[in-house]
C-alpha cells in the first residue's frame, strides 16, 4: 500500500475525499468477493469443482515459496517491459476467462475474456484498470479455491502476512520490487481514487499528484480465495471472510493515515487478521 498524493498532516479518521477512497477500497473487496463467490458456488452446484480437503505441509511450503519467489525470479530473468505487461495481461485473461466460462459457453467466454484484457491494456483509467483487475482477480481466486482447503489458505494467509511485514519493514525488498514492476508497466495493484467521475476516468499517468493510494492485488486475492474455499463450510463463513477482510482494510487505511510520515506499509496482516477472525467467529456461530 503506497500513497500517490503529497504528504499531508497526519489524521486518525478519514474526512472528505479520504472517506471516498476508503469506500472505493471497500467496494473492491465487495465486488471481487461477490464475483468469486458467485463463480465458485455455481461451479460447485454444477459439479465442476473438485475441492481438495488435504493439507500437506510440504505442499503448503512449496506453494508459499513459489508465491514469494516468482516476482523476484522474473525480475532477474528479464527487465523487458513487454514481457511483464504480457504476463500481467495473461493473468487478467485467465481470471476473466474463468469467470466468464462459469456463465457462458466456451467461445463467448473466450471473447469476453479477450475484451476485458484489451480494456485493461488500452483504456488506462482507474475505472477500467480496477474493473478488469477485479474480474481477473476474482477468477483466479475462485480457481485457487478448487485446489486449496480453508485450512491450507489459513496457513498461507498467516505465513504471507509475516513475510509481508519482514519484506516491507525489515528488508524493504517488497517496496523495491513493487516500484520496479511498476516502472515496467506491471502495476499489480488497485488504484483507489476518490469516487469522482473525473478521477475515475482520467488516465492514471496524467496526474501523478492525484489523491489516492495503491492496494496490492495479493491483499485482496488471498482473503477472497479463503472465502471461496470456505463455501464448503457454508455461505456464512464465506461472506464472513470477505467482510472481515474489508474491515481489516478499513483498519489498515486508518493506520496508514495516522502515520506521522506517509510511507508504504504492509496491508495484508490486518486484512488477513480480519478475515481469519470473522471466519472463525462464523464457524462458532454456525456450529456452537
Amino acid at each position: 500500500m503506497s500513497d500517490l498524493s503529497p504528504h499531508r498532516p497526519a489524521i486518525v479518521l478519514p474526512k472528505g475525499e479520504r472517506v471516498s477512497i476508503l469506500v472505493h477500497g471497500l467496494l473492491i473487496f465487495g465486488g471481487v468477493g461477490a464475483m468469486a463467490l458467485g463463480a465458485t458456488s455455481k461451479t460447485a452446484s454444477l459439479g465442476g469443482a473438485v475441492l481438495s480437503q488435504a493439507v500437506s505441509v510440504p505442499y503448503l511450503l512449496a506453494a508459499f515459496l513459489l508465491i514469494v519467489s516468482i516476482p523476484s525470479l522474473a525480475l532477474k530473468v528479464s527487465r523487458n517491459p513487454a514481457v511483464f505487461r504480457g504476463l500481467f495481461a495473461l493473468l487478467i485473461f485467465m481470471g476473466s476467462w474463468s469467470i466468464a466460462g462459469t456463465y457462458l459457453p466456451p467461445a463467448p467466454a473466450l471473447l469476453v475474456a479477450a475484451a476485458i484484457t484489451l480494456l485493461h491494456a488500452f483504456w488506462k483509467t482507474a475505472m477500467a484498470a480496477n474493473a478488469s483487475l477485479a474480474i481477473g482477480t476474482a477468477g483466479i481466486a475462485a480457481g485457487i479455491a478448487k485446489v486449496f482447503s480453508p485450512d491450507a489458505l489459513l496457513f498461507l494467509l498467516t505465513a504471507l502476512s509475516f513475510y509481508d511485514i519482514l519484506a516491507v519493514y525489515r528488508t524493504g525488498h517488497m517496496v523495491r520490487m513493487f516500484r520496479e514492476l511498476r516502472s515496467l508497466g506491471a502495476v499489480l495493484a488497485f488504484l483507489l481514487t476518490p469516487l469522482r467521475f473525473s478521477d475515475l476516468t482520467t488516465p492514471a499517468a496524467s496526474r501523478p499528484e492525484r489523491p489516492g493510494m495503491l492496494l496490492g492485488v495479493g491483499d485482496v486475492f488471498m482473503p477472497v480465495a479463503l472465502a471461496c474455499a470456505a463455501l464448503r463450510q457454508g455461505f456464512l463463513p464465506a461472506v464472513a471472510a470477505v467482510s472481515g477482510a474489508a474491515a481489516g482494510f478499513a483498519a489498515t487505511y486508518l493506520l496508514y493515515l495516522a502515520q506521522p510520515k506517509r510511507a508504504p506499509m504492509p496491508a495484508l496482516p490486518p486484512i488477513a487478521l480480519g478475515a481469519i477472525i470473522a471466519y472463525a467467529v462464523s464457524l462458532l456461530i454456525q456450529h456452537p
